[in-house]
């Protein structure tokens, strides 16, 4: 790159290169890279086509599009992810929160609006589903339950940046064996669902992300299974248990569920493809 390059020839290069690279959003990686790197809005760079870069930020910018060819996320590169319209810092010890998981957040916010609900997020990983409810419910205290120390640090941090530190309380537990005795109005989670099978055809992006938040047994069930037989203790007569499913398994994790006794079917939400992405359960006597 010893060219002058001006951020509009830088993206078009970049755009093309990361299409034979198999990268699925070229174009938009590039203009968020970028971005980061010059420190600006996105917009900026539609305004500013033949402005050159200085050495630096070309170098910057290099080692950053390295890595997204190499099929590093732009998340896990710029150590950032947004989520329900909040910054959350993510490592590769966290799973990065998905856009459909804001149905989950979405479904708890409407159904518990203007209520002061005692939430447990199960497998919170960077705290994501955890404050975001808090920051969208004020009223709202949560506990966040994982079972990587390394995954609790950050979310512990993430709370402490969205100044929600003193609402939320962080505990290392598989599952619910080290949860004291408690109840709470909603239990959420989204567990490891994906298959022996899915492991073997992940994305390369989705290979940063850690194996133990992915990987939900052979058939993708085992943490359904165990969430159905442990949670009851946990969740109020009233309360509800919320969590996020894999595409295909509605019918299996709703027959998990209310087998045991202690939840009644309440509702499915769909995620803007048209795939049944959460379950809702009431708690019942």
């Amino acid at each position: 790159m010893n060219k002058i390059w001006t951020i509009g020839a830088l993206l078009q290069w970049t755009q093309q290169y990361f299409a034979g690279k198999g990268i699925d959003s070229p174009r938009l990686d590039a203009e968020i890279l970028l971005s980061h790197v010059l420190h600006k809005e996105r917009i900026y760079l539609y305004a500013h086509y033949d402005e050159p870069l200085n050495g630096e930020e070309l170098a910057a910018y290099r080692a950053m599009v390295k890595k997204r060819a190499d099929r590093l996320s732009v998340a896990h590169i710029l150590g950032t992810k947004a989520f329900m319209g909040l910054d959350f810092k993510v490592s590769e010890d966290v799973l990065i929160p998905r856009p459909e998981t804001e149905m989950l957040v979405e479904t708890v916010v409407t159904a518990a609006e203007g209520t002061a609900p005692v939430i447990i997020d199960i497998g919170t990983g960077s705290g994501a589903i955890v404050l975001s409810l808090l920051h969208y419910l004020p009223q709202a205290t949560g506990t966040g339950v994982d079972i990587s120390s390394k995954a609790l640090a950050i979310a512990a941090e993430n709370g402490r940046s969205l100044g929600l530190d003193d609402r939320v309380t962080w505990i290392e537990s598989d599952l619910f064996t080290q949860v004291p005795p408690c109840t709470c109005d909603w239990l959420v989670s989204n567990p490891p669902y994906l298959t022996q099978g899915d492991m073997e055809q992940l994305q390369p992006e989705v290979r940063h992300d850690p194996a133990l938040a992915l990987y939900g047994g052979d058939d993708g069930l085992d943490f359904y299974r165990r969430i159905a037989a442990d949670s009851p203790a946990y969740v109020k007569v009233g309360g509800h248990c919320a969590v996020e499913i894999g595409a295909g398994q509605a019918d299996d994790v709703t027959a998990i569920f209310c087998r045991h006794g202690a939840y009644d079917y309440e509702q499915t939400v769909k995620d803007y493809g048209g795939i049944d992405r959460v379950l809702v359960f009431s708690r019942k006597e």
